[in-house]
């Protein structure tokens, strides 16, 4: 479904990436771990067009990303959930989902969206007409993923959805991820919490200092003792 290969990233003049190669099989879901300063968050804004390489390709389902605008990249199914959260905080919780839903045509399929959001999260059922920005942190995040499933993606991409959030609450959030993939979303998750993200993903690559270090089932990286410590931190 995805396919990157070369990618060179840098800021004013200093490279962030350099020569990432990877690909997420439709219906996985894929884990991009490491440590900070890794470059893992610029990869994905880089994937979703919102940074434009100096090196390399991106195509999704065959099709050029780097020939298109992040509008272009959304509309054709490829969402980013942002780290951060980044909710509009002055809207409510409804109008939140609602323009996650802007880039496509108003019908059924958007009602039925909303509910299922609403079915996976029920506390923002509780909360539709309240402020974004008076909800938790770990309500926050349930509404940005439910946002960006407002959007029908085909792929998702999930930066650090752990971030700030209670223990309690990650694994409610992880829960939802299961089953948003189970659901046949594509999902690539980019997490600091390696032990999470490895335990959830059947894949994974290990990106540190802007390379990916090394790269094969999940469950192989979480076991894997110089992995662990020289990488992971865990």
């Amino acid at each position: 479904m995805l396919v990157v290969e070369g990618l060179q990233v840098g800021y004013g003049g200093a490279a962030v990436l350099h020569g990432v190669d990877m690909r997420v099989e439709a219906g996985e879901l894929v884990a991009v771990v490491g440590p900070n300063g890794a470059g893992k968050s610029t990869l994905l804004r880089t994937i979703s067009g919102l940074i434009k390489p100096s090196a390399g390709s991106i195509t999704f389902e065959g099709d050029d990303l780097l020939a298109m605008e992040p509008d272009q990249i959304v509309k054709r199914g490829l969402i980013q959930v942002p780290e951060g959260r980044m909710v509009l905080g002055r809207m409510s919780v409804h109008e939140n989902l609602l323009l996650g839903a802007h880039a496509r045509p108003r019908s059924i399929d958007v009602s039925r969206d909303f509910d299922y959001v609403l079915t996976l999260f029920p506390r923002l059922k509780e909360r539709l007409e309240q402020l974004a920005g008076t909800l938790s942190g770990g309500e926050q995040q349930m509404l940005a993923i439910g946002r960006g499933l407002m959007g029908s993606p085909r792929l998702l991409l999930l930066d650090e959805p752990s971030l700030g959030i209670a223990p309690i609450v990650v694994e409610h959030i992880f829960s939802a991820i299961a089953g948003i993939r189970a659901n046949g979303v594509t999902i690539m998750l980019v997490e600091q919490n390696a032990a999470k993200a490895l335990s959830a993903a059947a894949r994974a690559y290990v990106l540190d200092l802007g390379r990916i270090v090394t790269t094969g089932p999940a469950s192989e990286l979480l076991g894997d003792e110089r992995v662990r410590q020289a990488y992971l931190g865990i």
